[in-house]
Formats: C-alpha cells, sequence, structure tokens
C-alpha cells in the first residue's frame, strides 16, 4: 500500500502571498519606508565582520538588549524568534499541550487558528461584534465555560484595525487567571495602548512583537515574546538552540542602536495612515451606500464595499498594477508613500 498523508495536513493548501511585480504594493502592511542608508551601511559592514564558520548566540543577546533599550524592558524578558511565526509555533505546540483549549478572536489574523489546528489543540472561535470590538465579559466567559488554556487576539486587529483598549486588556488578564492571555502587538506602535509594561505583574500574560511592521525591517523575518520569568525561561528552552541566524541578530542589533530613526519612521507611517483614512473617509461621505470603513488604530484602512464588489475593485486596480489585500467583501488597504495613497484612492474612486 502507498504511502499516504495523515488526514490533518492531507487536505491543505500552502499559503500563498500575492506573487509578481506591480508599481505599487500596498497588500502586506509593510512599511513603504527603507531603511536610511547610513543606516544599512552600519548594518552590513556588521554583517560583514560576522564568522559565519560559527553559530549564532542561542539567546540572541544583544538583540534582547537592544529591544529592551527601546521598548523600556528587560532584556531577560526577552525571547526573541524566527519572526512571531516560530513563536507563535511554540506557543501552541509546546507551551500548550494536545487537546487543550486555544481561544481566537474571529475576524483576526487567521494563523492563530492554523498553528493552533497543527499543534492539535482546540481551537474554539469567538465572534466579536458586529463593529469588530471585543466583548471582554462574554469573551472571558466563554474562556472559563470552555476552561481554555489560551487565547490570542492581535491588537491592533489585523486585518480590521480596530483595537481594545488597555484597560480592558487587563481586565480579561485579570478575568481569567487560569488562561495565558497572548496579545500581539505587531501594529501597537501605530497606537498607545500597549501593555508591554504589564508583563511582570501578571503569571498569564505574555505579549508578542515583530520587527516587519513600524520597524521596517519584514525581509529579515524576527519576532519577540516578551513575558515574565517563569514563561519566558519556558519559551527559549523549547525554542530551537540556533533558531535566529547571525545576519538577523546583527540586523535587528544595529536597528536598535538607531532609536530616532525608528521614531521618526512611525511618525511618518502614522501621518500617511492618517491621510489614507481622511481620503477613504471622503469617498465613503461621498458614496455612503458604495464604501464604508471605520477608524483604524494600525497601518492600514480597512474598506466594506458591496457584495461581490471587493473583488471587482482588487481585479480592477491589480490591472493597474496596484495591489491591495481582497478579503471578502472588504478591501484592507496599507498606507504608502503620498503619491501611492492618491494613485489607490484614486482608483477606487474610479472604480465605485
Amino acid at each position: 500500500m502507498a504511502y499516504q498523508l495523515n488526514e490533518k495536513v492531507r487536505d491543505m493548501v500552502p499559503y500563498e502571498p500575492i506573487s509578481g511585480s506591480y508599481r505599487i504594493r500596498l497588500d502586506a502592511n509593510e512599511s513603504f519606508l527603507e531603511i536610511p542608508e547610513h543606516v544599512k551601511a552600519d548594518m552590513l559592514g556588521r554583517i560583514g565582520a560576522l564568522h559565519l564558520n560559527r553559530y549564532p548566540d542561542p539567546l540572541a543577546r544583544e538583540v534582547c538588549e537592544g529591544f529592551g533599550r527601546y521598548y523600556g524592558v528587560k532584556p531577560e524578558l526577552v525571547t526573541v524568534g524566527n519572526g512571531s511565526d516560530e513563536l507563535l509555533t511554540l506557543l501552541t505546540q509546546a507551551i500548550m499541550m494536545k487537546g487543550e483549549k486555544l481561544v481566537y478572536t474571529t475576524p483576526d489574523f487567521s494563523m492563530y487558528q492554523c498553528y493552533g489546528y497543527l499543534a492539535e489543540n482546540e481551537c474554539i472561535p469567538f465572534a466579536k461584534n458586529d463593529d469588530f470590538t471585543i466583548d471582554v465579559d462574554a469573551l472571558a466567559s466563554l474562556i472559563q465555560a470552555e476552561q481554555a488554556r489560551m487565547v490570542i487576539f492581535s491588537n491592533p486587529c489585523n486585518p480590521t484595525g480596530v483595537g481594545l483598549p488597555r484597560v480592558e486588556v487587563l481586565r480579561l488578564i485579570e478575568s481569567v487567571p487560569d488562561c495565558l492571555v497572548v496579545v500581539d502587538e505587531a501594529y501597537m506602535e501605530f497606537w498607545n495602548q500597549s501593555v508591554l509594561d504589564c508583563v511582570e505583574q501578571y503569571d498569564n500574560l505574555m505579549v508578542l512583537k515583530t520587527c516587519s511592521k513600524s520597524l521596517r525591517m519584514a525581509g529579515i523575518r524576527c519576532g519577540f515574546a516578551i513575558a515574565n520569568p517563569t514563561l519566558t525561561n519556558a519559551m527559549r528552552a523549547v525554542k530551537s538552540p540556533y533558531n535566529v541566524n547571525s545576519m538577523t541578530q546583527t540586523a535587528a542589533a544595529t536597528l536598535f542602536d538607531y532609536p530616532h530613526e525608528l521614531d521618526s519612521a512611525t511618525e511618518a507611517v502614522i501621518e500617511s495612515r492618517d491621510a489614507l483614512y481622511a481620503s477613504v473617509k471622503a469617498l465613503a461621505d461621498k458614496y455612503p451606500d458604495k464604501l464604508s470603513l471605520l477608524p483604524t488604530s494600525a497601518n492600514f484602512v480597512y474598506v466594506k464595499l458591496p457584495s461581490g464588489e471587493a473583488k471587482r475593485i482588487f481585479e480592477a486596480m491589480k490591472q493597474e498594477g496596484v495591489i491591495v489585500r481582497h478579503m471578502g467583501d472588504y478591501l484592507r488597504i496599507t498606507c504608502g508613500t503620498a503619491h501611492e495613497n492618491i494613485e489607490v484612492v484614486r482608483l477606487l474612486e474610479e472604480n465605485l
């Protein structure tokens, strides 16, 4: 009898991001800003001096120290991963046991459920309100009723851009002391409601961060898990010994040596986000029966269109060399340069 894949993965389809060459790419929530040339030159110089015949630092200590300086946390509370995806894998495969219950909110980042499923967690969805806000009391009740061991959500949310205020996040953490609350703050630099400073206060809180958004380094694949010493020791114990390569570590450590550059880049993205939102909101006011959107706390806008229209407009923009993200009846549009924002809004209005 021929070998057959197990039923868990037999029908899975590979994740396929949009590929190809387009004049404007606003589909992946990356930063539209490149690393400045003098920072890149410093980075490349340090990479050139590496001894690549040696394994990298297993604890990425220089990166942890830079992260700690920039975000105001103790370096010993930071675990560095090969992107946040590796850290999510560790959480679902090692911190969680097979069959334990994982609660995830919907809509949210689709990989939370995917990694939980692969780790054979019992994945339980929690539907958000119609305006994409989270009813904390209802979420806490579900966690308690199901005796869930972990709940995870992005804040602000990808793909909606809606955020859960800090006071509500803390209320959730305190309401479910037996459940690990994982708050993915990939977009928090564009808002001001972080709970990163609270990781030592709670036994059941972990915060995830990334280099891929405001830090402008999606290409190096570097993520961070920040938690109390017990959780951090566990994460460091279950990760592979040399999980983050030397070049990624050096690039990330260099970046944190330029905090003012990081701050100014974040401010530029927020300015672009606000300009894009204002332009799309003007369209929504002009064509109230054709599109709508909610305020956003991330670096993108989430635009709702009548049934079938999102797909049509997505394809029309694609033909013009402009890529956004099509998600059912929504288009998620990442903010870009001033020219890119103007162009995508022009095409959106043309195709309405």
